[in-house]
Parts: structure tokens; sequence; C-alpha cells
């Protein structure tokens, strides 16, 4: 036993403790920004959904006019109508042009379907295109033929190069320089 006090009271002190429920010491709270990113987004949103319908207001207007009514075109100019359909004049053909290309100087000539005379006088001549038939008359210093099925016939010339798709080049006289590339393409003597 104890001297000071009672062995009953301290027994019901130690149980007592057992009966009442615990309580934990209270918790420091810090409070957090959930998204402390998100915040920047929201002007930008709203700066970007304004922007549109901002913009979708100007489209609206600037074509809501009255049905059949043509939009203008910004940037200034004439009338967008059709150019003037010449008359039945007669009609060019285009195989009976010839064109003189001189010494040193270069010709190109493009398209499809074309027929086209040169007098060559040691200058260059180059032909592109898909189908067009020329002839080159006189000596030129060199020919360029690319393309597709393209029929060039020469009278002479230095250097004549092929290279595309079954392009034919037939020249004449003399013994010029060949290069051949792509598929198809010949340069023969005839």
């Amino acid at each position: 036993m104890e001297p000071f006090g009672d062995p009953e009271a301290r027994i019901r002190d130690l149980e007592r403790g057992v009966t009442s429920p615990y309580y934990a010491p209270p918790q420091r709270v810090v409070r957090r920004p959930s998204h402390p990113a998100a915040l920047w987004l929201i002007p930008l949103i709203v700066v970007v959904v304004g922007t549109a319908a901002v913009a979708g207001v100007v489209m609206l207007v600037d074509t809501g006019g009255a049905p059949g009514q043509a939009v203008p075109i910004a940037g200034g100019g004439g009338p967008l109508d059709p150019p003037p359909v010449a008359g039945a004049g007669t009609p060019t053909d285009v195989a009976d042009q010839t064109v003189t290309v001189e010494s040193g100087a270069a010709l190109s000539i493009s398209g499809v379907e074309t027929s086209q005379t040169v007098v060559c006088d040691e200058g260059t001549v180059t032909v592109s295109g898909v189908r067009n038939t020329v002839e080159v008359q006189g000596p030129c210093a060199s020919v360029n033929v690319s393309g597709v099925e393209n029929t060039v016939s020469v009278e002479s010339a230095g250097s004549i190069r092929a290279s595309g798709f079954d392009n034919r080049v037939t020249y004449r006289t003399g013994e010029p320089e060949i290069a051949k590339s792509g598929v198809g393409n010949s340069v023969v003597r005839g």
C-alpha cells in the first residue's frame, strides 16, 4: 500500500485512461492553392475566347449583306469581270512562227503539244514540256531537251543533252557531245 494514497483511487485513475478516447495533438494545417499554374491560364483563355468572339462578329457583319449582293474584295483593283472574248478572228497557226537564236543567246521553248521552228546561229536552245515538236535549223552551240515525249530535230549542234522520259532527238550532221539521262530518251543521227 502506498503511504500517501488510496490504492483503489490509483486503480481508478489507471482504468480511466483506457476507457476515454485518445485525442492526438492538433496538427498544423497548411493551405496551398489547388492549381497554382492554372491561375495564369484564366486571363489567357479569356483573351482567346474574346478574340474569337470578336472575329466571329466581324465575319458575320462583313458577310451578312443582302442575299445576291457581291461581297467586296479588299486590295483594290478593278471589277472582277471576265475579259471580253475576241470575235471570230482568224486563228494564228503557231507552227508557222519561226524564232531566231543569235550566237551566244539562249532560247527556251516549253509547253504542252506546241510546234516551233527555230533558226539557230551558234546559240543555245532548251526544250521542255510535254509532247512538243521543235525543228532546229542551222548550227547550234547546244541543244537541251527535257520533259516527256518531246521530238526535236537538229541540223547540227556542239552538244545535245536529253533528260526526262521518252524524248527523241535527231541530228543530221556533225559529231555532237551527247549526254542522256532519264528513261527512254534517244539521241540518234538521222
